[in-house]
């Protein structure tokens, strides 16, 4: 099955390598993502630490898995999508 994830537009190398890899992948900026019926189109959604918080609340739900992108390699990223 193909993967589809939602990335942030300041991810650009995470963007480069998932795509390399047969990821497609969509940016989005800030709270591009709040509607939940376009949330469930992603297979995950990568975020940069300083937008963990990018639904409006810090413990919002959601079946898509949210990455925190702070501190990992692609490589660590990609892994966590394709487990």
């Amino acid at each position: 099955m193909k993967k589809k994830v939602a990335i942030e537009q300041n991810l650009d190398n995470v963007k480069e390598y998932l795509e390399e890899r047969g990821i497609k992948t969509e940016q989005f900026s800030g709270s591009q993502l709040i509607n939940s019926s376009k949330i469930s189109k992603y297979d995950a959604i990568i975020v940069s630490g300083s937008n963990k918080d990018f639904l409006g609340m810090e413990d919002a739900k959601t079946k898509v898995p949210v990455i925190d992108a702070t501190g990992m390699t692609p490589q660590e990223i990609y892994n966590n999508i394709t487990r």
